[in-house]
């Protein structure tokens, strides 16, 4: 746990999403590559399409526990310096290190992370009336773009070849702000914990028989309160900088020494430093063996309001730091943060943030009683820096071997984050109600790493159905 934390908080510096923000780490859409809207049913389609929820292929009930969805991916690193990353992040850097990294990291391709764990989940439906569900989970989201100064200043220190610079030191001070020193670099860090109720129902249908419309339309919606535990932005972008930042004491970050700042205790499972409310709403049509479906997700904002700090622009400082020495950031952080830091922060006042929200199209075809294919378009509608970039696009397929055995697979991304070929595994009817679900969002980068490398897993270890009805 104790490495996990430290991984975690090695990405809140040097990461950003990319495709658990789309599939929300459940192991049906992972193995599909993100495809979900059109095929997701019971409390899988929470924060997905809340529509879904009146489709009448639902369970009467099911629940599930401990849902863990964990992707990282690079197009700069290799397999192996990412795996390094995951699974050694104490390992020292050496000097060799330090250069190749603060290179690396200049690549706009930079590196992706998200992780999202479902602590407990469960729907149900009540014929005539519609579907009900609830989860409670960990959502992060993250993203990052560093240009070569700001890259090299991260790893490299006072060894960063700006310091060394005399041109650049004798430049009239607007010049040497921080503004313009780290122009065009952006990070983006969002934490929360979530309560999400959800409703859908059957709307109305056209043609057939009262019990099964020739045309079916669906509705829905999710109302959802969360509790933020960490959010660090920072964005310099045509010489304006503007930044923030607000973090629970469980993350255990190393502040230094901030002018006027202690930081807040914080404790409890429903402790976090800034609170919100969000809303989904979906809508969807099913006729005969397609369904096709719209959603908006994750409309809403967080206010942060403990440990608050706002970042200064300043003239750029001269360092006395050898930049970080390994992905454990949390004992270093103070590079970043405190009053010695290469960017200054003072406390602030409360501020909001918009969530990640997605505008997401899918369609859904049961090809057969065995096999369903599906395609996903995923769009960003806000401009927080967690966000997509670019719409994301996913065709996959799940196919159902046995009666207990089901592969899925596909191909998903876009021109920013690639391409990348997802598979997946399910194990089901243990006991007549029971599932075991395994996915990656792409195994090739098992079976031929190399460049651009995918590590993900998305897992659940219990799902316990009642009363399926018949398709």
């Amino acid at each position: 746990m104790k490495k996990l934390l430290f991984t975690s908080v090695f990405f809140l510096f040097t990461s950003y999403f990319l495709f658990s923000q789309v599939d929300m780490g459940i192991p049906p859409s992972t193995g599909m590559g993100g495809v979900a809207n059109g095929v997701v049913k019971d409390w899988e389609c929470i924060g997905i399409n809340p529509a879904n929820l009146g489709w009448k292929n639902n369970y009467r009930f099911s629940i599930s526990t401990m849902i863990v969805g964990l992707s990282a991916q690079s197009g700069a690193m290799d397999y192996g310096q990412l795996k390094e990353a995951i699974l050694h992040p104490s390992d020292t850097f050496s000097t060799a290190d330090k250069k190749m990294y603060a290179g690396i990291f200049s690549n706009t391709e930079g590196l992706n992370l998200n992780v999202n764990l479902t602590w407990l989940t469960f729907s149900f439906k009540v014929p005539k009336v519609g579907g009900f569900a609830m989860n409670l989970r960990d959502r992060t989201f993250g993203h990052i773009k560093l240009n070569p100064n700001a890259a090299e200043i991260l790893f490299m220190g006072a060894q960063a070849p700006i310091f060394h610079d005399s041109a650049f030191w004798n430049q009239p001070n607007p010049e040497k702000t921080i503004s313009h020193v780290f122009d065009g670099s952006k990070i983006g860090y969002m934490h929360y914990r979530e309560l999400n109720l959800s409703y859908g129902t059957k709307l109305f249908g056209i043609g057939g028989t009262p019990d099964s419309s020739a045309v079916t339309f669906y509705g829905g919606a999710g109302i959802k309160y969360l509790w933020g535990m960490g959010n660090y932005e920072i964005v310099a972008e045509n010489s304006i900088l503007t930044g923030h930042s607000a973090f629970a004491s469980s993350y255990g970050i190393n502040y230094g020494s901030i002018k006027n700042f202690t930081p807040d205790a914080t404790s409890g499972l429903f402790a976090g430093v800034g609170h919100g409310t969000a809303i989904d709403l979906g809508a969807g049509i099913g006729f005969k063996k397609i369904k096709i479906t719209v959603s908006a997700v994750d409309i809403g904002k967080i206010t942060w309001n403990k440990n608050v700090l706002i970042a200064s622009d300043t003239i750029l400082d001269t360092v006395y730091t050898a930049g970080i020495n390994s992905w454990n950031l949390a004992n270093q952080a103070d590079q970043m943060f405190s009053d010695t830091g290469f960017i200054h922060y003072k406390p602030g006042k409360p501020y909001d943030t918009k969530l990640p929200s997605k505008l997401r199209a899918g369609i859904g075809w049961q090809a057969t009683k065995r096999i369903i294919v599906g395609a996903d378009l995923v769009m960003p509608l806000s401009d927080n820096p967690a966000n997509l970039e670019g719409a994301f696009v996913a065709v996959g397929t799940e196919m159902a071997l046995a009666n207990t055995f089901k592969v899925s697979f596909g191909i998903a991304g876009n021109s920013v984050y690639k391409f990348s070929i997802p598979f997946g595994i399910t194990l089901g009817r243990f006991f007549k109600i029971c599932e075991l679900r395994l996915a990656t969002n792409d195994i090739l980068t098992y079976i031929s790493p190399g460049k651009n490398p995918n590590i993900s897993l998305s897992f659940s270890l219990l799902r316990f159905n009642l009363d399926k009805k018949k398709i």
